[in-house]
């Protein structure tokens, strides 16, 4: 374990001066779009009645104080923003939705409690489905359409952009499990299997195919991490553990769906790229860079947010999690540029994002081995 930490923070700092060298890139593509959740949220849900992060010490790092995303600053896809070019962050659409001049550049449709089905009965906050953010999304394609003043221009410039999807942990948060004496448990309404097949197979396929007649053509979908370390749902466990093995099953069995279903896409489109960041492996590798990744940096309620207007940890950059479920700003810097440079095809496949937004990637083809600094060795999971 000593060993495979040294070698994190030799790969750490070669990852931070590909990050400083990024300053100087040109913008890779123009436009990026994201769908997500509350790991990518920067302020959609300041009109609806669902989890918000946007008080104190939500935000205590980033400029401005909170805005919307549950970090202590930047989220994954802020960093990702940045290491294809992009100055500034990608706007929420709610910020950009009546200007066209902006939304040239991309928008972010995520929602803190988004999820992959159509609909979910009896929440007690709203849910934003992934069909909701494609109906958004479809106002810009308009709007760009609009803006551009030809439908072919318009397609043209949505062909170049980068889009990611990142959606189904609150499938199995909200619908899938339920509480119970034991910790979060399955409401039996399907076998893992079934439920993820239905996700994966069903839902998410239908939204890629939805993606691409709307002319995207570089696609990265994100899997789902390791959920049972997450210090919310090990605190609902009677027994002392650091991650719940059988919700960590679960994940797996979702993540290991989708590449079926990025391989179908990519053969049946020869002029799109699909490709699948397996978080699951990316956060196992990023476990061995920080001291604690047990216990998270603010203090949380029964929901895993942050208790609003108390004290934060410390030394934030030494915590993995920020609350109970979210990354801390300098985990999501770790994530987004492991998702950036991955050589290791099970992280990534078949492209890492700087592949997947160059002109010169081809299909079916692993990443090619990098520097050392994409080969961040994988950290012993916390048991």
């Amino acid at each position: 374990m000593a060993l495979q930490k040294q070698l994190f923070l030799f790969a750490s700092a070669l990852l931070l001066v590909s990050n400083l060298q990024n300053y100087g890139v040109a913008q890779e593509v123009p436009c990026y779009f994201i769908f997500g959740d509350s790991f990518a949220v920067n302020g959609n849900d300041k009109n609806l009645n669902t989890l918000k992060a946007d008080y104190l010490p939500y935000g205590v790092d980033f400029p401005g104080g909170p805005s919307g995303r549950f970090s202590d600053g930047r989220t994954m896809v802020d960093i990702i923003a940045h290491n294809i070019g992009f100055k500034e962050d990608i706007p929420s659409f709610l910020t950009v939705a009546n200007n066209s001049e902006e939304i040239l550049k991309g928008a972010n449709y995520a929602s803190g409690a988004a999820i992959l089905q159509a609909e979910i009965s009896g929440t007690k906050v709203t849910v934003v489905s992934l069909t909701k953010q494609e109906e958004e999304h479809q106002k810009t394609v308009k709007l760009i359409t609009e803006k551009l003043g030809d439908k072919n221009k318009a397609e043209e410039h949505l062909k170049s952009c980068l889009y990611t999807v990142g959606v189904g942990s609150n499938d199995y948060l909200i619908d899938y499990y339920v509480a119970g004496n034991n910790g979060s448990e399955p409401k039996g309404k399907k076998p893992s299997e079934a439920f993820a097949e239905n996700l994966v197979d069903g839902y998410l396929f239908d939204h890629l195919n939805a993606l691409y007649k709307a002319s995207a053509r570089k696609v990265a979908v994100f899997g789902l991490g390791p959920l049972g370390c997450c210090p919310s749902e090990v605190a609902k466990y009677p027994i002392n553990q650091k991650c719940i093995s059988v919700i960590d099953t679960d994940m797996t069995i979702f993540n290991s769906r989708i590449p079926t279903i990025i391989e179908r896409l990519n053969k049946e489109f020869q002029d799109a790229q699909f490709t699948y960041i397996d978080m699951f492996k990316l956060t196992e590798s990023a476990f061995a860079g920080f001291k604690v990744v047990d216990k998270p940096c603010c203090e949380v309620n029964d929901k895993g947010m942050c208790v609003p207007n108390k004290k934060n940890c410390e030394n934030p950059k030494d915590h993995f999690f920020w609350d109970g479920y979210r990354p801390t700003e300098n985990a999501n810097l770790v994530l987004a540029n492991l998702a950036y440079n991955a050589s290791v095809p099970a992280q990534a496949k078949p492209f890492n994002i700087e592949q997947l937004v160059s002109k010169t990637a081809k299909k079916n083809e692993a990443p090619a081995a990098k520097a050392p600094a994409a080969e961040t060795p994988s950290a012993e999971t916390p048991k």
